[in-house]
């Protein structure tokens, strides 16, 4: 990425909490970056934030105590607005110390303190969602920004009284776009003449998936497939426990992965969650995907984004409570034994619905905006 010619511009960019929100803002400051801008992104204190956050030294990150809005009659309600006044004041004095110009919130309620702040000190006010469906917080937080970004145009319709909403797709970090050197296979100590499965289950975790996946590892041995599973920092040990029970199906367990664009190379196939992140990666690196939606997302938004890359031929979804250890290994029997080209079909629908310049686009609209404020 060449440096850009205009005026450095500053920016905070509000993006933590979960990987949907934390990994898209992470790819907007690379870009940033790159161009010779100065950014500063505010994350949570959850573990996920940290992790992230240590693979890329390179960025400045902020921890924000970020509180999540309880209901309106909770006793945690009081401490809620406290945190909230608090994050307020902090957010103001970063804006005014390190002179920025536009605030980007990514998502969730540790967006609204800094886009708050961002309006009182005058800065231009942007927010990015990235599913088909807002939630409750980036309905609130569209209030206080200037123009509404959207990952998918099904989610343009959830904003109709804003003056400035625009489809932009969801960015993608640097490290997914650039074709490295590296087997993936060598990477994860794996075969190279077997179907690889993958199995992710984003950052809030996917224990029912986990458990089903580990009824159906005996058919998958006698598929003859091997398996690269990133089960999450909770469910870790229980899922290596299990494998360790099949000595003979190749594996790769981990709790996280610092690589995943070697995994998704890796990959023929995917079980994934279906938050918009995920989605956004699949389709870069047109990987076939069982999407199996998390039940508990709010306004159930994973569903929706699973049923948009279904009925284009993407994906295939099926819901948590309807997957059980023989449906499951008839579809990995279908798509890497039996009909692969359903699977290289699908792969293929996927990619169209990718954007990888998607940062790169956030990214000249920031400048744009600060220099439209200025003129």
């Amino acid at each position: 990425m060449k440096p850009s010619k205009s005026k450095p511009i500053h920016v905070l960019i509000a993006c933590g909490g979960t990987g949907g929100h934390l990994y898209p803002g992470i790819a907007v400051a690379e870009v940033l970056k790159a161009r010779g801008h100065d950014v500063t992104l505010l994350i949570s204190e959850k573990k996920i934030d940290s992790l992230a956050a240590s693979a890329h030294k390179d960025l400045r990150f902020e921890q924000m105590p970020f509180v999540a809005l309880p209901r309106i009659w909770s006793p945690k309600m009081f401490g809620f607005l406290r945190a909230l006044w608090a994050g307020r004041n902090k957010c103001r004095k970063i804006i005014r110390d390190r002179k920025i110009d536009v605030v980007l919130g990514m998502g969730g309620f540790t967006s609204f303190a800094p886009l708050w702040a961002g309006r009182t000190e005058k800065c231009r006010t942007l927010i990015h969602e990235s599913n088909a469906i807002p939630g409750k917080a980036n309905k609130l937080n569209a209030r206080y920004s200037d123009v509404v970004l959207c990952g998918l145009d099904a989610c343009r319709q959830y904003f109709p009284k804003h003056p400035d909403v625009r489809t932009i797709g969801t960015p993608v970090r640097s490290v997914m776009r650039t074709a490295g050197k590296e087997d993936p296979r060598d990477f994860f100590k794996l075969a190279k003449d077997k179907k690889t499965l993958l199995i992710m289950g984003g950052s809030q975790g996917a224990r029912g998936v986990n458990r089903v996946v580990g009824m159906a590892l005996d058919q998958f041995e006698k598929i003859g497939i091997q398996v690269l599973h990133i089960a999450g920092p909770t469910d870790y040990e229980e899922v290596r426990d299990v494998y360790a029970k099949h000595p003979m199906l190749p594996q790769h367990v981990a709790a996280f992965c610092h690589r995943m664009d070697l995994a998704y190379r890796a990959a023929d196939l995917a079980i994934a969650r279906s938050g918009a992140s995920s989605l956004a990666e699949l389709g870069l690196f047109g990987t076939p995907s069982l999407l199996v939606p998390y039940p508990f997302a709010a306004e159930d938004h994973q569903t929706k984004n699973a049923e948009i890359y279904d009925k284009a031929g993407a994906a295939k979804m099926i819901r948590e409570s309807e997957i059980n250890a023989t449906n499951l290994t008839d579809i990995v029997r279908e798509m890497l034994i039996t009909n692969p080209k359903k699977a290289e079909a699908m792969g293929k629908a996927a990619r169209k619905l990718a954007v990888p310049d998607a940062a790169e686009r956030i990214a000249k609209l920031l400048v744009e905006q600060v220099a439209t404020s200025e003129r």
